[in-house]
């Protein structure tokens, strides 16, 4: 995966989510701590936020009182998540790695891994060796959880190409977005083409995407491989066992032994 431009970086919850500095919602934060409340034998305090971007849930969770280490391979999402961390006069440190080499040692009650950041990575086997790299990362029955779009519920959406414009005060952001599925590899292409016009001056940027589809008993057989001791699958933020294929997201919960 190649890093967001600053372009991207700076707007990318208006490229992503059609709005302007977007964070967890009060339900997803909720799902989060009942599940440390479920799942962990004590009050969770260390998180590891892998591929924490522009700070989603890193920035809440902080609000909460957690101490919150986000670790992304993009400067820019990690500078525009500083950005905004000082803006609320919150702390967190911000860790610039890869998560296919972070090399972490029993250091966190819980890690996260939201925003469909696991499909990044392309071959079951680096699927599996980043996960045992969560596992180690975690202490001993720490949890894991994990947050994959559900991709093929934008199907309607797939082998057409979007275009969208958004205006605030001094800024005007045009750009087109293009999806398609490879149904052989079970690989999802994005292609987004756009500018950002300022105060006369307009840049352009352009950014793929090749994201892994991973259904839920592939991923279950993962986590398996990479040693954790219990797993869990939910759509989209509800404490609700079920195949559900129709809900925007998955959400993978993992124990360490």
């Amino acid at each position: 995966m190649k890093p967001y431009s600053k372009e991207i970086a700076q707007f990318y919850d208006i490229i992503v989510h059609g709005r302007d500095h977007v964070e967890a919602g009060r339900k997803e934060i909720q799902f989060i701590e009942r599940a440390f409340e479920k799942f962990f034998p004590g009050d969770v305090k260390e998180i590891l936020d892998v591929g924490c971007g522009n700070g989603r849930f890193l920035i809440p969770l902080v609000r909460e009182g957690y101490t919150v280490t986000g670790l992304d391979f993009s400067k820019d999402m990690l500078s525009e998540c500083d950005r905004r961390l000082k803006k609320q006069h919150l702390q967190a440190d911000l860790l610039q790695k890869d998560l296919e080499t972070m090399d972490f040692d029993s250091e966190y009650d819980a890690l996260l891994c939201m925003d469909s950041v696991i499909c990044y990575i392309l071959e079951p086997e680096a699927i599996i060796e980043t996960l045992k790299r969560f596992r180690r990362a975690l202490r001993p029955h720490g949890i894991l959880i994990i947050e994959n779009w559900n991709m093929l519920d934008q199907w309607n959406l797939l082998g057409k190409t979007h275009s969208y414009t958004h205006s605030s005060k001094n800024t005007k952001i045009q750009w087109q977005e293009r999806d398609w599925y490879d149904t052989f590899l079970s690989i999802f292409h994005i292609e987004v083409t756009g500018t950002v016009s300022r105060v006369g001056i307009c840049t352009p940027f352009h950014h793929e995407e090749v994201l892994k589809v991973l259904a839920i008993t592939e991923m279950g057989l993962y986590l398996e491989a990479a040693g954790f001791a219990a797993q869990f699958a939910y759509p989209s933020y509800h404490f609700s066992k079920t195949q559900q294929v129709n809900s925007e997201v998955m959400l993978f919960l993992a124990l360490s032994p």
